[in-house]
């Protein structure tokens, strides 16, 4: 994937980290819940309603939910079955 149109650091960044099971904060999942949560109230409030904004918003709650609130955003690889 790093080598293709797909690349971008935040993804190359994340998943080495998730790889490793390296979940020390950098970006705390609270603050993406708050922040893809901000950005669909922005798309409401603008009439758009986009699915994976929404789907994303939802990952980063059933981390919430299932007490990573305090890790990094690269916990989310445990939610599909990662390391």
């Amino acid at each position: 994937m790093e080598r293709s149109s797909g690349q971008s650091w935040i993804g190359s960044d994340r998943m080495r980290r998730a790889i490793a099971g390296d979940y020390a904060p950098r970006a705390h999942v609270t603050l993406l819940q708050k922040d893809t949560g901000l950005a669909l109230g922005a798309a409401e409030a603008a009439g758009f309603s986009g699915p994976l904004g929404a789907a994303a918003h939802r990952q980063f709650e059933r981390a919430v939910q299932a007490g990573w609130a305090g890790e990094d955003d690269a916990v989310l690889f445990r939610l599909f079955g990662g390391a």
